[in-house]
């Protein structure tokens, strides 16, 4: 997706996952082959409308060029606001010149940006036939980068506190990049299936005190944490295995194994080795 799309659907982040549901728009996406079924099935896995929505932009950042034009057609039908909005805003960016990026000169290309070309100098009077070869200076947004780490950023050699945008932005990227990180392989055909009372059985046997925080994660309620407790004062395992099954009987079908590995590595305060055994076929 363009930069200048990118920026759009950050700047519109709010009403969008205000605003939108993903079943509304992901039909017209998958079939111009703009998401696949594995998208479909991370973003149903979200607990929320909400973070449903979330998931689907951050899966659209990472697509191609054509990405932001099905996605404004699937607005169009259901979403005449947003799809003029988003219309109108797509519009007066592409009469913008294009600025340079941070950091670069306007007659520096990105890739020169990113991997400087090496200066080589004449041959020295006194030492015909050899060069010396100049060193790359350090990128010039570097100090920025280390500001943006830190909460901040810098404008004109000043510091000054991130904006509501500059969160959104952060955090959009911040999702763009857990979804393109290493996940699990799963067998479509086992990633399908509705987890067994077995497998959560094995699951809570390996888990530890972090099953509290995954059950808030989960979408439990601490009512729910507490009542698991209370109901199995002396074993923690099954307390564990109580709040699985909750959360089970709660999402119902969509309680596939998918979408509880998604779950869990989402978390991300669980080892892989703990629930890499549910991609096992048997």
């Amino acid at each position: 997706m363009e930069q200048r799309h990118q920026k759009i659907l950050k700047k519109k982040y709010k009403d969008l996952t205000r605003d939108v549901r993903p079943d509304d728009v992901m039909d017209h996406l998958i079939q111009e082959d703009i998401l696949d079924f594995t998208d479909i099935e991370l973003v149903r896995a979200q607990s929320v409308t909400k973070l449903q929505v979330e998931k689907l932009l951050a899966i659209l950042l990472t697509r191609g060029p054509r990405a932001f034009g099905v996605f404004l057609e699937s607005l169009e039908e259901r979403y005449q606001w947003l799809y003029k909005d988003l219309k109108k805003a797509d519009e007066e960016s592409a009469r913008l010149p294009q600025q340079p990026g941070l950091g670069e000169d306007e007659n520096t290309s990105t890739s020169e940006a990113r991997h400087p070309v090496q200066e080589t100098e004449k041959p020295s009077p006194n030492q015909p036939g050899e060069t010396c070869v100049k060193q790359p200076s350090q990128p010039r947004t570097q100090t920025r980068e280390k500001a943006v780490v830190q909460g901040q950023e810098t404008a004109g050699g000043t510091v000054r506190p991130l904006t509501d945008e500059d969160k959104v932005a952060r955090k959009m990227a911040n999702m763009q990049l857990s979804n393109q990180q290493a996940r699990l392989t799963v067998p479509p055909e086992v990633s399908s299936k509705r987890v067994t009372e077995k497998q959560l059985n094995v699951l809570a046997g390996k888990l530890g005190k972090e099953w509290e925080n995954l059950a808030i994660h989960l979408d439990l309620t601490q009512a729910d944490v507490d009542r698991c407790k209370a109901d199995h004062v002396h074993n923690t395992r099954s307390q564990i295995f109580a709040m699985l099954m909750s959360w089970r009987a709660r999402t119902g079908a969509a309680a596939t194994v998918g979408a509880l590995i998604h779950n869990l590595e989402d978390f991300g305060d669980i080892q892989v080795a703990k629930y890499e055994f549910l991609t096992q076929t048997s």
